[in-house]
């Protein structure tokens, strides 16, 4: 297997035949990005940070099916407040689809809302559905302060996002 993790560290070796990470919603959230935001060092070679602006404005042909965790810089935190289209290039745009969903544990209690995100390819007047998809799981603000989060300029919260991207069983072109 020659997939790489963290530039040098091939993770097939440390992973059974067959093996395939397909965690729950819930489990994203409760394992992997809530330990991410409140620094509770955790064993995830699955994982690879990136920048929100780097994500969206690239194709998902520049990456694959994976896992990550996504660094909501400021650029891409006020496109998610005002726009439903998020960056692209060339190539195509990243769009929302639907509504906002709220990941729940056993209690009813909200973890996270999950925002889904569809690759079209061509322009917006001109679009193609493709069949490459996002769900981004993000936190209530209200967790940040709940935990006293580190703060980075100003009252700005150093902000995390979970990603899966995916391909869809849906497509028509790509």
């Amino acid at each position: 297997m020659e997939d790489q993790v963290d530039g040098n560290e091939d993770y097939g070796d440390k992973l059974p035949v067959g093996f395939r990470f397909l965690p729950t919603d819930v489990e994203l959230v409760t394992h992997y990005l809530i330990n991410k935001v409140i620094y509770n060092p955790f064993s995830s070679f699955i994982f690879q940070e990136i920048n929100a602006t780097e994500l969206y404005t690239n194709s998902p042909k520049n990456f694959r099916e994976w896992f990550f965790f996504i660094y909501m810089d400021m650029n891409i935190d006020n496109m998610h407040n005002k726009a439903i289209e998020k960056g692209g290039d060339e190539l195509g745009f990243w769009q929302s689809i639907g509504d906002r969903k709220c990941v729940k544990d056993t209690n009813g209690n909200i973890l996270a809302t999950k925002i889904t995100f569809i690759y079209f390819s061509g322009s917006p007047s001109h679009r193609k559905k493709t069949h490459w998809r996002i769900d981004e799981f993000r936190l209530p603000i209200q967790f940040y302060t709940l935990h006293n989060s580190k703060k980075i300029e100003g009252n700005n919260f150093t902000e995390w996002a979970a990603g899966r991207l995916a391909r869809g069983r849906d497509y028509t072109s790509f």
